[in-house]
């Protein structure tokens, strides 16, 4: 069960508050979200440090920074109490989850973006899938394991440059073929048009056969319809999953 806090500071001057309140309302509103707003003035001091080591201890689970450097505010200040700012933080089945705004690989997500997908997703579970892996994280293991995607494979490069776009993965097996990767999260009709847009150009700049290029997608998630239409463009599709080992 999926709840939000908003911790309001002392100076609710801020425009940002009441966009917040009214996104949390439209998410309850439409999937049965419960919210609750707080203010930081009045909380104890025994609270303020229970939601300060809270934070801490999210940071430290989800590879998320949350204190205050060069990329603006952060819920906890750098002499580590709490900022002056609007925090909102995901519960989930009475644990705390996710806090915003938080950076992580070096992006900074704001709480009004989140709200926002939330509210336009069809169910909760799509924006929390969403933003519980980044693309970086699933490149970071198919370039470090390419068996993932196959035992022949060995990996070439990321972020290739060609013309019309970059593509974010190349590997390379025993038989001299090249297989191009789109990495998305969830992989929709951009993605597919995207790698297919890859082949020409990178066999023009290498100078390598068109039959000897494979086009592959790696996601977390793709439509059933969408994997009819890559199979019927030829595009191998890979979806992250985890395999049972034991009875």
């Amino acid at each position: 069960m999926h709840k939000y806090f908003l911790y309001r500071p002392k100076n609710d001057c801020d425009e940002s508050i009441d966009q917040l309140e009214e996104l949390l309302e439209k998410i309850s509103n439409k999937h049965d979200i419960e919210y609750h707003v707080i203010d930081i003035e009045h909380m104890t001091s025994q609270q303020k440090e229970e939601l300060l080591e809270s934070l801490r201890i999210i940071s430290r689970r989800e590879g998320i920074k949350v204190v205050s450097s060069g990329k603006g505010p952060l819920p906890v200040s750098r002499s580590g109490k709490l900022n002056n700012i609007p925090v909102i933080v995901r519960v989930e089945n009475g644990k705390n989850i996710d806090v915003f705004p938080h950076v992580k690989n070096g992006k900074r997500i704001e709480p009004i973006p989140h709200l926002k997908k939330m509210f336009m997703a069809k169910a909760p579970s799509e924006c929390i899938i969403d933003e519980s892996i980044t693309e970086e994280d699933i490149s970071r293991m198919i370039t470090s394991y390419p068996d993932l995607i196959d035992n022949d494979l060995m990996f070439l490069d990321t972020e290739v440059e060609v013309e019309g776009g970059r593509i974010d993965a190349v590997f390379k097996n025993t038989r001299d073929e090249y297989t191009l990767v789109e990495i998305e999260i969830e992989a929709n009709d951009n993605a597919i048009a995207q790698v297919q847009r890859f082949k020409i150009p990178y066999s023009q700049k290498y100078n390598i056969p068109l039959d000897s290029i494979k086009l592959c997608i790696v996601c977390a998630d793709i439509k059933k319809s969408r994997i009819t239409a890559c199979r019927t463009a030829g595009i191998e599709v890979y979806k992250l999953n985890l395999l049972k080992l034991t009875d």
